[in-house]
Parts: C-alpha cells; structure tokens; sequence
C-alpha cells in the first residue's frame, strides 16, 4: 500500500469505477488497484470538517507524536526496568524477598497491561478516546509517584500493577486513534513507525538508566519516567481531539463502505449490507455543520452515544468469536512467543554480562546499543518494504490483494531471530568459548525479527478475520501479554535448551496457515451467505 500517492488518487476512489464484490472469492480479500492503477483511499472523508479524517494534516502528525511518545515511556514502564532488577535483587534481600518476586516486578506488570487493554478498549468506545487516554495519563502519574515513594515491596508491586493497567493504553485506545485519523493506505508505515519507535526509544532509556540508578539511586528510575509522563499528559490534553467519529456507510457502484466502531472499513454487497442492517442509501451532506473552536475541541467529556455500553460490552463478545479464525490463533502464538523470548532474554542478559563476562550493572543497558539499528531497519521492513511486496503481490493478481500475503514478509526476520536465538543460546551456555559479543548480537538481531513480527502479526490478523478484524487486532495484540507472561517463566529455563524449537515450530505453522485460511475464509463467508 503506497503512502506516495498524491491526491488524485482519493478522487479515483472515490470517482473511480468500483469493481462489483465477487463473492466467490474469500471474504477479506481487497482490490487495493483501480482501473487506472491507482491506490485506494478509504475511508472516504466526509463534508463535516470535525471528521478526523479532515483533521489538518499538522494537527494529525502531533496527534501521532502523542500517540508515540505515550507509548514509548508506557514500554519502558513495563519493560525497562531489566537493567537495574541486580539493585533491586540487594535492596529487597535484607527482607526476604527472593529473585524471583523481583523479577515479578517486571512480569506483572506485562500481564496486566493486556487485562487493562481489554477493560480500556470497550471504555473508549462507550465515552470516547479522550476522556479514557487523560484518565490512563493521570494514573500513570499517580501510580508513578506512588512507586518512587514506596518503602516495601509490596506497595512498589502494587504500583507497577496499577502502571501495568493504565498503559494497556497502548494496546488498545492509542491504536484505535491512530486508526481514526488515518487512510488504509497510511496504516502499514505509520503503525511502523508507532511499534518501531517504542523500540528505538526504549532502547535509549535502558542504556542511560543503569548508568542513572548507579550515579543516584533506583528512584530515579521513576523521577524520569514522571517527568515524561506529566508532558505526555499535556501532550495529550492540548494536542489530541476526541476522534472517536460515526461514518456514514458509503454505496459506490453496487458495494457499500462501512467503517466500524474499531475504525475498521469493509465492503459489503448490496444485497450482504441490507442482510446485516447496514444502511445502504448515500450518507447526508454534512457540508453545513459548524467546525469547532481548537478549544472546543479540549472538551474532555462527552455524552455517550445511544448503544454505547451494549456495544462496549459487545467487542468482549467479538474477541471471543475472533479465535474461531486460525490465522487469529496463529497471530495470538506467534507474537507471544515472540514478546515471551524477548522477556526471558532480557531477564538472563544480566545475569550472564555480570557474572560470566564481569560487566559491571551499570554497563549491562550498553547490551541495548545494537537495537538502534534493529528497529530502524524493522521499522523500513515492516512498514515500507511490507507495503510494496504487498502491493507487487497484489499486481500480479490484477490488484486483488490477500491477507496471507503478508506472511511472505515475515520469511526474512523470522531466519534473523532464529539464528539470533542460537547466537544467545550458544554464548549463554559456553561464556568460556565465546565472547560477549554473542549476547549482543543475538539480543540485536532477535529485535529485529521481534518488531517486524509484531506489526506484520498484527496488521494480518486483523485483514484475516474480516468478519471483526477490529476485535482480532486488539485480541492479538492484548492476548500477547498473557500468554508471554506465563511462557516467559518456562522458556527462561529453556533459553539455553527447547527455545529455538519451540519458537521455530510456531512461526512454522505459519505455512499452513498462508494456504489453508483463504479456504477457511471462504467457508466462513459461504455460510454467511446461506
């Protein structure tokens, strides 16, 4: 999916000849090419100028700055505190508290981020994007204060959990933004971007925070982290509108375009819409509505909209039936045990850099340098060079393109995190044989098959399930951090053992997947039909 295209291709979306749906082809397959080669643009914008697709294109690049800098301080909340769990290891040994309740400060948190992704999503569609994103910054904030000032064990736990929930914001809420100011055709490089820079970011921290908590103390940890958050906060108060917005079904040329409660659009038939209820008559013009103030639009609450809250609790409905899709199931593995071996790598890389190699614990977040390169190539990968294979793959077949094509893409990073996980493997087993630099290289390259799996996972659940692919986005992406959680606890053992299997297998079943789900689609989509 192109993101250069000028203008002129919204016009041949929207003027353009619309070919008719075929409905013996799988549901979930879309002509990404008109006649005249252009790339479509959907959703369609609307005439109301408070549609955020209109959202001037300044405003939608700090929204998405917002969107980014949230996320980033959020991972590094959950996953950053790897290089100083040796500091905590010695402050809570006087009390009794072992390793492994240590390590649980950086786990739990993990599993409740996706516990709060789910309860966060079905709120930011009830009462809107906004009002939920400032409450998940206010009790980051608070629960980070909380957990700098904390004098027991238990408290600093009960911290990190209540910061667990409240950046399951990023795994739900903050996408759904993302997916409302922008075209399909501008998702794959921005979610890149989004994933990508998480990464890059994350980086930076966990090699300047050993070095921090060694000159200061651990607290530190959160001062930082605090300081980020009260601008994010502001960030988010004075940058981000309420982008939450009802789009009118579209009928061109014998197919209606219906944008969903997740932002997500599809194409029905006539006949298919008028089945499910979707109204299928022109949408009114919406020219003459009045566009709001800039202050108008830092209103924080709004009314909810008639059905909210049978909708929100609806999408726990939707998720459950998104694991009748085999390639949902695939993503769901697939990105788990991805996000557990990247757990359990970054609970072992210290261990193995300070007592096999003498690094001391202020050095071990240098382990971290390679990924500035891993996730800017990722970030190009996934996000640019993905969109052209796509759109190659989508030419040879006249411009229908498939959701399994996105499984091509994930050849190359899958062999780069195989070999980086025997890399590790290998030099965490004989430190006497091997240099250090194994633990680098492997950790370096293991994050670049990692981020690209994640975006391209994701990004293909959702195209693979048609039927509630905003449902499967946000199930693969929350549902990762579960099943991470407790395959971390058993792979951390493995590392140097079974993980090369058990992640090659997974990713494996990926070729089944890539032929058979198209057939599964298709069945689905017949019974539909009948």
């Amino acid at each position: 999916m192109d993101t250069a295209k000028d203008t002129n291709t919204v016009e041949a979306f929207e003027y353009g000849e619309v070919p008719q749906l075929d409905v013996s082809k799988p549901t979930g397959d879309v002509t990404l090419l008109d006649a005249a080669g252009h790339v479509r643009r959907v959703p369609t914008p609307s005439s109301d100028p408070n549609d955020p697709l209109n959202m001037h294109r300044w405003r939608k690049l700090g929204v998405i700055v917002t969107c980014c800098w949230f996320s980033i301080f959020s991972l590094v909340f959950v996953g950053g505190a790897g290089p100083i769990l040796p500091v905590w290891m010695k402050l809570y040994a006087p009390d009794g508290i072992g390793a492994q309740e240590v390590v649980n400060l950086t786990t739990y948190p993990s599993l409740v981020m996706a516990f709060g992704s789910f309860l966060i999503l079905p709120l930011s569609i009830v009462f809107g994007r906004r009002p939920v994103l400032l409450g998940c910054c206010l009790l980051v904030t608070a629960s980070t204060i909380g957990a700098a000032k904390s004098t027991t064990y238990q408290a600093h736990m009960a911290c990190r959990i209540l910061q667990g929930v409240a950046t399951g914001a990023t795994e739900s809420v903050l996408p759904l933004i993302i997916t409302d100011i922008s075209f399909l055709n501008e998702r794959g490089l921005l979610f890149g971007a989004y994933w990508g820079t998480q990464n890059l970011i994350n980086a930076i921290f966990t090699i300047t925070v050993s070095f921090l908590v060694a000159d200061t103390d651990w607290q530190w940890f959160y001062w930082l982290l605090l300081i980020l958050a009260v601008v994010g906060t502001l960030m988010v108060f004075f940058v981000v509108p309420e982008t939450k917005y009802y789009r009118s079904p579209l009928a061109i040329d014998g197919q209606v375009y219906h944008t969903d409660e997740f932002g997500v659009t599809q194409a029905f038939s006539v006949a298919d819409a008028e089945r499910l209820g979707i109204p299928t008559d022109a949408s009114p013009d919406e020219a003459d509505l009045p566009k709001l103030s800039y202050w108008q639009t830092l209103q924080v609450f709004y009314r909810p909209a008639p059905g909210a809250l049978q909708l929100g609790l609806g999408t726990f409905g939707k998720m459950i039936s998104a694991m009748s899709s085999p390639a949902v199931v695939w993503a769901v593995l697939a990105t788990s045990i991805s996000l557990g071996v990247g757990i359990s790598m970054t609970l072992t890389y210290g261990t193995i850099l300070t007592g096999n190699f003498g690094w001391s614990e202020a050095s071990v977040g240098l382990v971290n340098c390679g990924i500035f390169p891993a996730s800017l190539f990722s970030m190009l990968f996934a996000g640019y060079l993905g969109d052209k294979l796509n759109l190659f793959l989508a030419k040879r077949r006249g411009g229908t393109h498939k959701p399994e094509d996105s499984l091509v893409s994930l050849v190359f990073p899958t062999l780069v995190s195989a070999i980086g996980i025997i890399i590790y493997a290998l030099t965490a087993q004989h430190p006497e044989t091997h240099s250090y630099w194994g633990i680098i290289m492997g950790w370096t390259l293991y994050e670049f098959g990692f981020i690209v799996a994640l975006i391209t996972a994701t990004h293909f659940a959702a195209e693979a399930y048609p039927q509630n692919p905003g449902p499967a986005l946000v199930l693969v992406v929350g549902l990762k951090n579960v099943i991470s959680f407790g395959a971390s606890f058993g792979i951390t053992p493995m590392v140097h053992k079974q993980l090369f299997g058990i992640f090659a297998g997974i990713f494996a079943c990926g070729v089944p997947v890539y032929f058979l789900n198209p057939k599964w689609r298709e069945l689905v989509s017949r019974k539909q039909q009948g």
